[in-house]
């Protein structure tokens, strides 16, 4: 089998496209062109990967094998059909968008199961890729690509990824979303989130060796009331109290239903 080696256009300047097209490059990739509505994201990431940009879409390189669109989801559908090209294989990164979306005879989805920040270095051998394409061959290239990046490459058809991106969210965005009500809990009291760092790491490396169901700890799991109702109490109303009650319910209904 040849090297792969591929002119690429990068649509979309943000978290994802500054490290994966950065990823590529080390990969032996060429990034043709960066492109992005908004000027400084554009020259930023142009600059970072020492090409081209471009703020105009009819202005997009026409002459890349592969044209990868880091885009908001509600955008995929707009980019894609104002990319003038022809006979060209056109990807999207989302995780809750149907490859269709994408308005071009070659085209599919080339998806890291990983959340991004620019500040935050990741280490591309341990993100998972998910895969899908509307041609054979295009899958191919889309395989050997990934591979180039990562070890766990999934074939992942577009309803399959749809759920993968709900748990994903569940497992993910909700949990950070609860590191930030610790984070102002804590910070009402002067205390720092550092002291939460071990348990934080200690409770997401169980589930590499147990089911989540089998290392559920704390007072709902053990129905200790006193323990609830006090920590109900500091919190009073609002938001973080409503939380707090659903949450509570549901972890007390589902270890009924297992037992």
């Amino acid at each position: 089998m040849s090297t792969l080696k591929l002119n690429i256009v990068i649509v979309g300047a943000g978290n994802l496209a500054w490290h994966l097209a950065k990823e590529l490059q080390k990969k032996e990739q060429n990034i043709l062109q960066v492109y992005n509505r908004s000027i400084e994201p554009a020259v930023a990431l142009s600059r970072r990967l020492k090409c081209d940009f471009t703020t105009q879409i009819e202005d997009i390189d026409r002459n890349a094998d592969l044209y990868i669109l880091t885009v908001k989801d509600s955008v995929i559908g707009e980019v894609s059909a104002c990319l003038n090209l022809k006979n060209k294989l056109v990807v999207h990164t989302s995780g809750a968008i149907d490859q269709n979306t994408i308005k071009h005879k070659r085209r599919g989805v080339f998806y890291p199961l990983q959340t991004f920040s620019k500040e935050k270095k990741l280490n591309f051998k341990n993100i998972p890729f998910c895969i899908e394409a509307s041609k054979s061959e295009d899958y191919d290239t889309l395989m050997r690509l990934a591979t180039l990046l990562s070890p766990m490459v999934y074939n992942i058809n577009s309803h399959q990824r749809k759920v993968l991106h709900v748990a994903a969210v569940f497992a993910c965005n909700f949990s950070n979303y609860m590191y930030m009500i610790s984070d102002e809990i804590l910070n009402k009291e002067n205390i720092p989130l550092d002291i939460l760092h071990p348990l934080i790491k200690e409770t997401a490396s169980k589930i590499s060796k147990h089911k989540p169901k089998d290392v559920q700890t704390g007072p709902a799991i053990r129905k200790d009331k006193s323990a609830v109702d006090a920590h109900l109490h500091y919190l009073k109303e609002g938001n973080n109290y409503d939380i707090y009650k659903l949450l509570t319910k549901n972890i007390i209904a589902k270890n009924k239903d297992e037992l």
